[in-house]
C-alpha cells in the first residue's frame, strides 16, 4: 500500500461497477461463429437496454471516434458527442421503452448490418397504441475479437430528409427514383439487383435478382413452384400493386468502400388500400458501373 492513497469503500464500489461495466460491454460483442445468426438481437437488446436505462458509460464504449450518428435528423460524430446527443435527447424523454425486432444483414465488406423495427413508450408517448413507431440502422465493425458501432440512423417523430454533406445526394435520388418505379410495376426494378444483392424481407432471406424479383412480384413463387415441381422457402408479396409515401430519410457513408447507407421510413398501401402501413427499409448502395443495391432489409413496422 505505499505510495497508494486507499479509497474510501463506497467510491472502489463505484470504480469496480465502472470496471465491471466496460468488461461487459466489450464481451458482449466479442466476435464468435456461433453467436452470427442472431448478433443483430444481441445488439439491439443490449444498445436499448443501456439507452433506456440512460447508462452512458455503457453507451459510450460502444462508439469511436470515427463513428457516425443520426439521430432524429441531428448529426454527430465520435463517440462522446454522440452520447451526448443521447442525453440531450433523454432530458425530453426522461424514461423511454423500446420494444423491437432485429433483423442482421452482411455488408460487401464484411461487417454487420443491423436493421431494427419498433415501438417507442415514453414519458409523452405512454401507451402502446400511440407508442412512436420507430426504425434503427446499426453497423457493427470488427476491431480484433470484438464488434463497435460504425454508423448508426435513429429515427421515430422527425420527417424530412437527411443528407450530412452533398456528395451524399446522389443516395437520395437513387431511392427516391426507386420508389417511383416500384409504385409503377416492381418488375422494372430488376436492374437495380446483381447476382450478389442480398434482401432480408421480413422473415425471408434472399439473394440473387430472381429470387429478390420473384418475392417483389406477386404470383410468381406460384409460377416457379408449378413450372420446375419444386417447393420454394418463400412467398411472393400478395399484393399487385403498391404506393409509397416517404417521410424520412438519412444517408451515410458506410458499409463498404464507396458504398452509401440509406434508411427509410414511411408508408405503404398495398392494391388501393386507404388503410395504409407503417413501414422501414434500409439499403446499402454500391456503385461498380452504376448504382446497385448491394443489401437491403425491409419491414413493416406495428
Amino acid at each position: 500500500w505505499r505510495g497508494f492513497q486507499r479509497l474510501p469503500s463506497s467510491r472502489r464500489a463505484e470504480r469496480r461497477k465502472r470496471e465491471a461495466r466496460g468488461r461487459y460491454c466489450r464481451r458482449t460483442f466479442e466476435r464468435n461463429d456461433n453467436m452470427s445468426n442472431d448478433i443483430g438481437a444481441q445488439f439491439a437488446k443490449h444498445f436499448f437496454g443501456l439507452f433506456d436505462k440512460k447508462d452512458y458509460g455503457g453507451l459510450v464504449k460502444l462508439f469511436q471516434n470515427n463513428s457516425i450518428l443520426s439521430f432524429e435528423k441531428q448529426n454527430r460524430q465520435g463517440a462522446q458527442k454522440i452520447v451526448e446527443l443521447f442525453q440531450a435527447f433523454n432530458q425530453k424523454y426522461s424514461k423511454t421503452q423500446h420494444t423491437f425486432t432485429a433483423d442482421t444483414l452482411e455488408t460487401p465488406e464484411g461487417s454487420k448490418l443491423i436493421f431494427v423495427t419498433g415501438r417507442r413508450l415514453d414519458n409523452q408517448h405512454q401507451n402502446i397504441t400511440n407508442g412512436v413507431l420507430f426504425c434503427c440502422t446499426a453497423i457493427l465493425q470488427q476491431s480484433g475479437s470484438s464488434f463497435y458501432v460504425s454508423n448508426l440512423i435513429y429515427r421515430g417523430e422527425a420527417a424530412g430528409i437527411n443528407i450530412p454533406s452533398n456528395d451524399m445526394k446522389v443516395g437520395s435520388q437513387f431511392i427516391q427514383k426507386f420508389y417511383e418505379v416500384y409504385d409503377k410495376d416492381a418488375k422494372n426494378l430488376a436492374g437495380v439487383y446483381t447476382p450478389q444483392t442480398r434482401m432480408k424481407y421480413e422473415t425471408d432471406n434472399l439473394q440473387g435478382v430472381q429470387m429478390i424479383m420473384c418475392k417483389l412480384t406477386a404470383g410468381a413463387s406460384d409460377e416457379v413452384e408449378t413450372k420446375y415441381k419444386r417447393k420454394l422457402q418463400f412467398r411472393s408479396v400478395r399484393f399487385k400493386t403498391v404506393k409509397h409515401d416517404l417521410q424520412m430519410l438519412d444517408i451515410h457513408p458506410g458499409g463498404g468502400k464507396g458504398c452509401l447507407i440509406a434508411q427509410v421510413g414511411g408508408w405503404l398501401a398495398p392494391d388501393g388500400s386507404n388503410k395504409p402501413v407503417k413501414f422501414g427499409e434500409v439499403f446499402i448502395l454500391s456503385n461498380s458501373g452504376g448504382w446497385k443495391v448491394g443489401v437491403q432489409a425491409f419491414r413493416q413496422i406495428y
